[in-house]
Protein backbone atom coordinates (compact mmCIF):
# COMPACT_ATOMS: atom_id res chain seq x y z
CA UNK A 1 0.00 0.00 0.00
CA UNK A 2 1.39 3.49 -0.72
CA UNK A 3 2.07 5.63 1.68
CA UNK A 4 1.04 9.52 1.25
CA UNK A 5 2.93 12.14 0.21
CA UNK A 6 2.97 15.24 2.38
CA UNK A 7 1.99 18.23 0.33
CA UNK A 8 3.91 21.04 1.49
CA UNK A 9 3.26 24.93 0.52
CA UNK A 10 5.92 27.21 -0.36
CA UNK A 11 5.46 30.79 -0.29
CA UNK A 12 7.64 33.26 -2.24
CA UNK A 13 8.83 36.17 -0.84
CA UNK A 14 6.17 38.57 -3.08
CA UNK A 15 3.12 36.19 -1.69
CA UNK A 16 4.56 37.54 2.02
CA UNK A 17 4.75 40.99 1.33
CA UNK A 18 1.49 40.92 -0.82
CA UNK A 19 -0.10 39.85 2.51
CA UNK A 20 1.72 42.11 5.08
CA UNK A 21 0.11 44.66 2.49
CA UNK A 22 -3.06 43.38 3.11
CA UNK A 23 -2.91 43.27 6.82
CA UNK A 24 -1.88 46.81 7.44
CA UNK A 25 -4.41 47.96 4.63
CA UNK A 26 -7.09 46.43 6.88
CA UNK A 27 -5.78 47.69 9.95
CA UNK A 28 -5.58 51.49 8.28
CA UNK A 29 -9.61 50.43 7.03
CA UNK A 30 -10.85 49.61 10.84
CA UNK A 31 -8.51 53.04 12.03
CA UNK A 32 -10.37 54.98 9.86
CA UNK A 33 -13.91 53.54 10.21
CA UNK A 34 -13.25 54.40 13.81
CA UNK A 35 -12.13 58.04 13.41
CA UNK A 36 -15.36 58.45 11.09
CA UNK A 37 -17.70 57.17 13.89
CA UNK A 38 -15.84 59.32 16.44
CA UNK A 39 -16.73 62.11 14.24
CA UNK A 40 -20.14 61.47 13.19
CA UNK A 41 -20.27 61.01 16.87
CA UNK A 42 -19.27 64.29 17.53
CA UNK A 43 -21.21 65.96 14.71
CA UNK A 44 -24.57 64.84 16.38
CA UNK A 45 -23.38 66.86 19.27
CA UNK A 46 -21.86 69.88 18.62
CA UNK A 47 -23.03 72.13 15.82
CA UNK A 48 -20.99 72.96 13.30
CA UNK A 49 -18.95 76.39 13.01
CA UNK A 50 -21.63 77.57 10.17
CA UNK A 51 -24.59 76.94 12.66
CA UNK A 52 -22.74 77.98 15.88
CA UNK A 53 -22.56 81.41 14.16
CA UNK A 54 -25.71 81.59 12.99
CA UNK A 55 -26.75 80.92 16.79
CA UNK A 56 -24.85 83.65 17.70
CA UNK A 57 -26.15 86.27 15.44
CA UNK A 58 -29.40 85.30 16.01
CA UNK A 59 -28.88 85.35 19.72
CA UNK A 60 -27.16 88.77 19.28
CA UNK A 61 -29.92 89.88 17.21
CA UNK A 62 -32.75 89.16 19.86
CA UNK A 63 -31.01 90.70 22.60
CA UNK A 64 -30.30 94.15 20.50
CA UNK A 65 -34.10 93.83 19.94
CA UNK A 66 -35.10 93.26 23.22
CA UNK A 67 -32.36 95.92 24.60
CA UNK A 68 -34.31 98.82 21.90
CA UNK A 69 -37.48 97.59 22.92
CA UNK A 70 -36.69 98.10 26.66
CA UNK A 71 -35.27 101.26 25.84
CA UNK A 72 -38.49 102.87 24.00
CA UNK A 73 -40.74 101.36 26.56
CA UNK A 74 -38.50 103.38 28.96
CA UNK A 75 -38.46 106.84 27.11
CA UNK A 76 -42.19 106.49 26.68
CA UNK A 77 -43.15 105.72 30.00
CA UNK A 78 -40.82 108.84 31.45
CA UNK A 79 -42.46 111.02 29.17
CA UNK A 80 -45.44 110.16 30.24
CA UNK A 81 -44.66 110.52 33.98
CA UNK A 82 -42.91 114.02 33.16
CA UNK A 83 -46.17 114.67 31.71
CA UNK A 84 -48.63 113.49 34.87
CA UNK A 85 -46.23 115.29 36.60
CA UNK A 86 -46.11 118.62 34.88
CA UNK A 87 -50.03 118.26 34.83
CA UNK A 88 -50.17 118.27 38.56
CA UNK A 89 -47.62 119.89 40.29
CA UNK A 90 -48.30 122.93 37.69
CA UNK A 91 -51.72 122.98 39.59
CA UNK A 92 -51.50 124.81 42.83
CA UNK A 93 -52.89 122.94 45.51
CA UNK A 94 -55.76 125.45 46.72
CA UNK A 95 -56.93 125.46 50.45
CA UNK A 96 -60.41 125.85 51.08
CA UNK A 97 -63.14 127.36 53.61
CA UNK A 98 -65.39 124.30 54.47
CA UNK A 99 -65.90 125.61 57.80
CA UNK A 100 -69.30 125.52 59.54
CA UNK A 101 -69.08 128.81 60.67
CA UNK A 102 -68.83 130.06 57.32
CA UNK A 103 -71.71 128.07 55.61
CA UNK A 104 -74.15 128.74 58.74
CA UNK A 105 -73.21 132.86 58.53
CA UNK A 106 -73.73 132.29 54.49
CA UNK A 107 -76.85 130.67 54.91
CA UNK A 108 -78.37 133.44 56.95
CA UNK A 109 -77.15 135.94 54.98
CA UNK A 110 -78.70 134.03 51.95
CA UNK A 111 -82.17 133.51 52.84
CA UNK A 112 -82.32 137.31 54.20
CA UNK A 113 -85.02 138.76 51.47
CA UNK A 114 -83.29 141.89 49.63
CA UNK A 115 -85.11 144.68 48.46
CA UNK A 116 -84.17 145.53 44.89
CA UNK A 117 -84.84 149.36 45.29
CA UNK A 118 -82.75 149.95 47.83
CA UNK A 119 -79.49 147.83 46.99
CA UNK A 120 -79.11 148.78 43.10
CA UNK A 121 -80.85 151.72 43.28
CA UNK A 122 -82.04 151.18 40.05
CA UNK A 123 -86.21 150.13 40.75
CA UNK A 124 -87.38 153.06 39.49
CA UNK A 125 -86.41 152.29 35.49
CA UNK A 126 -86.22 148.57 35.69
CA UNK A 127 -89.52 147.05 33.71
CA UNK A 128 -88.78 143.95 35.62
CA UNK A 129 -85.63 142.35 37.89
CA UNK A 130 -84.53 138.60 37.08
CA UNK A 131 -83.88 136.07 39.72
CA UNK A 132 -80.79 137.06 41.20
CA UNK A 133 -77.07 135.22 40.55
CA UNK A 134 -74.91 135.19 43.78
CA UNK A 135 -71.24 134.18 43.85
CA UNK A 136 -68.12 134.48 45.49
CA UNK A 137 -65.64 136.51 43.97
CA UNK A 138 -63.07 134.05 42.24
CA UNK A 139 -59.47 134.52 41.49
CA UNK A 140 -60.28 134.00 37.62
CA UNK A 141 -62.37 137.06 38.65
CA UNK A 142 -59.89 139.18 39.08
CA UNK A 143 -57.30 137.51 36.88
CA UNK A 144 -55.30 140.22 34.37
CA UNK A 145 -55.97 139.77 31.31
CA UNK A 146 -59.48 137.73 30.92
CA UNK A 147 -61.02 140.53 31.56
CA UNK A 148 -64.35 138.81 32.73
CA UNK A 149 -67.14 138.27 35.44
CA UNK A 150 -67.80 134.10 35.07
CA UNK A 151 -71.92 133.89 36.02
CA UNK A 152 -73.17 130.81 36.44
CA UNK A 153 -74.47 128.59 33.14
CA UNK A 154 -76.95 126.54 34.60
CA UNK A 155 -78.64 129.67 36.18
CA UNK A 156 -78.46 131.87 33.49
CA UNK A 157 -79.90 129.50 31.13
CA UNK A 158 -82.83 129.15 33.45
CA UNK A 159 -83.56 132.51 34.92
CA UNK A 160 -81.63 134.86 32.67
CA UNK A 161 -82.42 133.49 28.92
CA UNK A 162 -86.13 133.12 29.18
CA UNK A 163 -86.52 136.94 29.94
CA UNK A 164 -84.77 137.46 26.81
CA UNK A 165 -85.67 137.87 22.84
CA UNK A 166 -84.24 134.90 20.73
CA UNK A 167 -81.96 137.43 18.96
CA UNK A 168 -80.69 139.12 22.55
CA UNK A 169 -79.26 135.72 23.57
CA UNK A 170 -76.10 135.33 23.15
CA UNK A 171 -74.12 132.36 21.17
CA UNK A 172 -70.86 131.96 19.28
CA UNK A 173 -69.15 135.22 18.29
CA UNK A 174 -72.81 136.62 18.98
CA UNK A 175 -72.75 139.11 21.79
CA UNK A 176 -74.82 141.53 23.54
CA UNK A 177 -74.06 144.89 24.54
CA UNK A 178 -75.26 145.48 28.05
CA UNK A 179 -75.55 148.58 30.50
CA UNK A 180 -74.00 147.56 34.23
CA UNK A 181 -74.96 149.51 37.43
CA UNK A 182 -72.82 149.13 40.28
CA UNK A 183 -74.00 149.77 43.81
CA UNK A 184 -73.62 153.77 43.81
CA UNK A 185 -76.54 153.44 40.88
CA UNK A 186 -73.87 154.72 38.25
CA UNK A 187 -73.66 152.34 35.29
CA UNK A 188 -70.86 150.59 32.75
CA UNK A 189 -71.03 149.80 29.22
CA UNK A 190 -70.28 146.07 28.49
CA UNK A 191 -70.83 143.00 27.12
CA UNK A 192 -72.88 140.06 27.43
CA UNK A 193 -71.27 136.90 25.89
CA UNK A 194 -70.19 133.51 26.05
CA UNK A 195 -66.70 132.56 26.85
CA UNK A 196 -65.27 128.80 25.77
CA UNK A 197 -68.55 128.07 23.91
CA UNK A 198 -70.63 127.74 26.72
CA UNK A 199 -70.01 129.87 29.63
CA UNK A 200 -71.48 133.24 29.88
CA UNK A 201 -69.93 136.25 31.25
CA UNK A 202 -69.67 139.85 31.68
CA UNK A 203 -67.02 140.88 29.59
CA UNK A 204 -65.37 144.38 28.20
CA UNK A 205 -65.17 146.65 30.66
CA UNK A 206 -65.21 144.57 34.03
CA UNK A 207 -61.64 145.05 34.85
CA UNK A 208 -62.45 148.39 35.42
CA UNK A 209 -65.64 148.04 37.32
CA UNK A 210 -64.46 145.72 39.47
CA UNK A 211 -60.87 148.20 39.98
CA UNK A 212 -62.77 151.00 40.43
CA UNK A 213 -65.51 149.50 43.56
CA UNK A 214 -63.04 147.88 45.12
CA UNK A 215 -63.83 143.96 44.80
CA UNK A 216 -62.01 142.01 46.19
CA UNK A 217 -61.84 137.76 45.86
CA UNK A 218 -63.13 135.62 48.30
CA UNK A 219 -64.58 137.87 50.87
CA UNK A 220 -66.92 139.74 48.48
CA UNK A 221 -70.36 138.11 47.63
CA UNK A 222 -71.80 139.52 44.91
CA UNK A 223 -75.86 139.73 44.13
CA UNK A 224 -75.74 139.99 40.47
CA UNK A 225 -79.61 140.82 38.87
CA UNK A 226 -80.57 141.32 35.24
CA UNK A 227 -83.59 143.88 34.20
CA UNK A 228 -85.24 145.36 31.21
CA UNK A 229 -85.04 149.46 31.14
CA UNK A 230 -88.35 151.20 30.72
CA UNK A 231 -86.84 153.82 28.95
CA UNK A 232 -84.12 152.35 26.91
CA UNK A 233 -85.40 148.83 26.56
CA UNK A 234 -82.22 147.75 26.86
CA UNK A 235 -81.10 144.84 29.10
CA UNK A 236 -78.96 146.26 31.71
CA UNK A 237 -77.48 144.22 34.93
CA UNK A 238 -77.27 145.37 38.45
CA UNK A 239 -74.21 144.13 40.94
CA UNK A 240 -74.13 144.90 44.38
CA UNK A 241 -71.55 142.92 46.93
CA UNK A 242 -71.98 141.92 51.00
CA UNK A 243 -68.10 141.59 52.16
CA UNK A 244 -67.21 139.14 54.55
CA UNK A 245 -64.05 140.28 56.09
CA UNK A 246 -63.78 136.66 57.75
CA UNK A 247 -64.05 134.69 54.55
CA UNK A 248 -60.31 134.51 52.74
CA UNK A 249 -60.44 131.28 50.84
CA UNK A 250 -62.22 129.80 47.67
CA UNK A 251 -65.57 128.28 49.26
CA UNK A 252 -65.60 124.17 49.66
CA UNK A 253 -67.88 122.72 47.02
CA UNK A 254 -70.00 122.03 49.68
CA UNK A 255 -70.71 125.27 50.94
CA UNK A 256 -71.24 126.71 47.50
CA UNK A 257 -73.97 123.63 46.81
CA UNK A 258 -75.67 124.60 49.60
CA UNK A 259 -75.71 128.41 49.84
CA UNK A 260 -75.69 129.19 45.71
CA UNK A 261 -77.37 125.87 44.59
CA UNK A 262 -78.00 125.53 40.73
CA UNK A 263 -81.82 125.79 39.89
CA UNK A 264 -83.39 122.45 39.60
Amino acid sequence: MATPTKETTSYTPEDIEAAYILLQLSRDYREQAQEEEEEDAIKDEVPSIPIVQQVSQTTRKLCTNRKTLEKKQKTTINKKSKKIKKKYTSRKFVEKDDSEETRNRLMAWNQTELDPGEIFRVADVAEWLGKPIKKQMSESDVKVGQNRLMLGKEKVKKWLFPRLKKTEIPSGTRWLDVSVYGPDGNAREMKFKMWSVDTPVLSSGWREFFTDYGFQMHCDILTIRMFRHLITRKICFAIHKTRFPSITKPLSDRIVKDVFPNPT
